[in-house]
């Protein structure tokens, strides 16, 4: 078993499986990361059809960007699609490691065909999951944009360690599965710092930031 085990973490470390690797362990860390509350997650914007409206245009701003766009990468939070493209990626170029890439040990040919695998990895990859998340895009397209505004004088919680002007999320009871926001606090440089689990109240949306100015609710 310890054979097998060393045997996998080899096929795990060669190029160009050892990238993806690398990004699996990223996002792994990141969603171990958000669940401890120490980062913002990415917000989905709901309702939000820009994406499809101004293709062309974002498009031409990179080659890269202008691929992610034609296959649908848009629309859901930018962790979840690098996720899944870093999961079939890793996948895809295992199986090529274990199938095909032991035929060639060492020198040109290893690195040439191992960087033409990687290339038609990561377009496969990105391919799947824009095919993975199409229902998902889909379904928050249609969903009615919620008037941000509504939210304010509600209160919420904060699940973050702590807030800045930079970093901040707080956790608002809708009657569902809930809402994550997030969150700015108050300019007043008498306010005391936020910490997790303080309850505050949402005073004003920063559309900028996609942000709610918060200030905390004081005890009777």
């Amino acid at each position: 078993m310890q054979e097998s085990f060393l045997i996998f973490i080899t096929k795990i470390s060669l190029y160009p499986t050892v990238i993806f690797t690398g990004l699996v362990m990223f996002v792994t860390l990141y969603w171990l990361v958000s669940l401890l509350g120490l980062t913002d997650m990415d917000n989905v914007e709901i309702g939000d059809s820009g994406a499809d409206s101004n293709l062309s245009d974002l498009a031409s701003t990179g080659v890269f960007t202008g691929l992610a766009l034609k296959l649908g990468l848009y629309g859901v939070p930018l962790i979840v699609i690098l996720s899944l493209v870093s999961l079939i990626g890793w996948l895809l170029s295992y199986l090529y490691s274990s199938l095909l890439h032991q035929w060639y040990d060492s020198g040109l040919l290893y690195y040439a065909f191992g960087t033409g695998a990687l290339v038609l990895v990561l377009i496969v990859s990105m391919w799947l999951t824009g095919l993975i998340i199409a229902p998902i895009r889909k379904k928050v397209t249609n969903t009615p944009k919620r008037n941000a505004s509504s939210n304010l004088g509600k209160t919420a919680i904060v699940r973050t360690l702590s807030v800045t002007d930079k970093h901040g999320e707080a956790e608002l009871s809708d009657g569902g599965a809930g809402l994550i926001l997030r969150i700015r606090p108050d300019m007043d440089s008498k306010a005391l710092p936020l910490k997790q689990g303080d309850k505050v109240v949402l005073v004003e949306y920063l559309q900028e930031t996609n942000a709610y100015r918060v200030v905390v609710v004081k005890d009777p």
